[in-house]
């Protein structure tokens, strides 16, 4: 029997958006001087910037599964990723992340990889998450590409030797008896699959860390949001805009008028011309705009801290069973994983003990038909009423549900919540204490 712990946590921070596989646009390539100066030459400093900042990291990295649909996954948390572990540029992302062990797996189920120490195919990373997608439990789908053809993904900012798909996952360690969890604090134990085969083939002695396959998680921060917002009139600037107002910039008007020249000559032209301009801007504005960025990096920390990450954090802990909901996307960012991204809902559960381990993932078709058919039915079911609860009211809204909430509710969640604010349904204790009983409608 699935029993719910706790009132449904609701993330607030929902910042960016998914696009289609079709029209997903890559960062050029850091590791090819080719691919940068060809960068360079399409577009000017400035114009680039704000590609990467304001476009592709709020919009276009993350690439629909379920054409922007929502998913809904149930499971352990097997690690937390906490805002803070990241360092230099890349604390730009502060989303609070965590990884779901899917139901019905335990983590004391990958115990089993551990006994073959002298055959490292046999704990392989990647050889494990097969072992999970291919076990026939219904939701491993959630980890997969559900649609590789006739259009596959593209292909990641950091691919790996099975990407568009590596997978992702958590090292736990062997203490002896049992497996147990990793530091907390080293951010290199959550990673894609081809990281964490690189990471423990010198461990000594082998098989002492073995990767547990998870489906990603991330309850988004704002910082990426706020300092885009704060860099947008600067780069306007260095454009040759006037921040704020719509209209081409000098560079796309150049564009325009010499684009016509082959071989990218007259692209060229303008991109240089326009970055000899901004730099002169930039002797100006700059310490301005490196002000407004640092404002920007520690106000969303602070504001996110209070109202966005930071109470979901404090709730969320390893070994904790739940029903999460979210966008279901491919993030490109990395080495190509599938993830809930942003997370919208999060409901602690437990779970029957036939759904709560005592697999064997390594042997062929390790799931019953009778196991495989309860996950189906309780994920269904559990999802679709999850789903269908508003969220709760934001910390900032006086007890109530704001305008941006109640204008981004679902049909099911206008029904739930409507019939939330009649008087009978409004007690605190008990509908037999402080509750109350409908009016009876008029006969006749």
């Amino acid at each position: 029997m699935t029993t719910p712990t706790g009132p449904v946590i609701a993330p607030p921070g929902q910042y960016t958006h998914c696009v289609d596989r079709t029209n997903y646009k890559g960062p050029p390539s850091t590791s090819s001087f080719g691919d940068i100066l060809s960068a360079l030459l399409d577009s000017g400093l400035a114009a680039t910037a704000e590609w990467l900042l304001c476009d592709y990291l709020l919009g276009g990295k993350l690439v629909c599964l379920a054409g922007g649909a929502d998913e809904c996954a149930i499971g352990v948390v097997v690690g937390v990723e906490p805002v803070g572990q990241k360092t230099g540029f890349n604390a730009l992302d502060n989303d609070f992340s965590f990884n779901v062990l899917l139901a019905p797996y335990a983590p004391g189920d990958f115990s089993v990889y551990h006994n073959q120490p002298g055959k490292p195919e046999t704990f392989d990373p990647y050889k494990i998450y097969k072992d999970v997608v291919d076990g026939g439990d219904p939701q491993a789908v959630l980890m997969t590409d559900p649609q590789p053809v006739p259009v596959p993904l593209p292909t990641p900012a950091d691919p790996g030797p099975e990407s568009p798909v590596e997978g992702y996952g958590v090292l736990w360690s062997w203490d002896g008896t049992k497996l147990v969890p990793g530091d907390p604090n080293d951010e290199a134990l959550h990673n894609n699959l081809n990281k964490l085969r690189d990471l423990t083939k010198d461990d000594n002695p082998p098989a002492s860390r073995i990767s547990i396959p998870v489906l990603h998680a991330e309850c988004e921060g704002s910082r990426i949001f706020f300092v885009c917002q704060a860099m947008k009139p600067f780069l306007d600037l260095l454009q040759g805009k006037v921040p704020g107002l719509p209209g081409p910039s000098p560079e796309e008007i150049c564009d325009a008028t010499l684009g016509w020249i082959p071989f990218g000559i007259g692209k060229a032209i303008c991109s240089i011309v326009s970055d000899i301009v901004s730099l002169a801007i930039l002797t100006s504005v700059g310490p301005w705009m490196l002000a407004a960025f640092a404002s920007a990096w520690e106000a969303a920390q602070a504001y996110d801290d209070l109202f966005v990450t930071g109470p979901v954090a404090k709730q969320i802990h390893t070994g904790d069973v739940v029903i999460v909901s979210g966008r279901w996307t491919w993030d490109a960012g990395h080495a190509g994983h599938t993830e809930l991204h942003p997370v919208k809902t999060i409901q602690k559960v437990t779970l029957s003990p036939e759904l709560s381990g005592g697999y064997d993932p390594s042997k062929p078709n390790p799931l019953s038909p009778a196991i495989i058919s309860e996950m189906r039915d309780i994920h269904d079911r559990w999802c679709r009423l999850v789903q269908e609860a508003p969220p709760p009211p934001d910390p900032r809204g006086g007890g109530v549900l704001t305008p941006p909430q109640l204008g981004s509710l679902t049909p099911p969640q206008i029904t739930v919540y409507t019939s939330q604010l009649q008087p009978e349904n409004q007690w605190q204790l008990h509908p037999l204490i402080d509750g109350c009983t409908p009016p009876e409608p008029p006969i006749g």
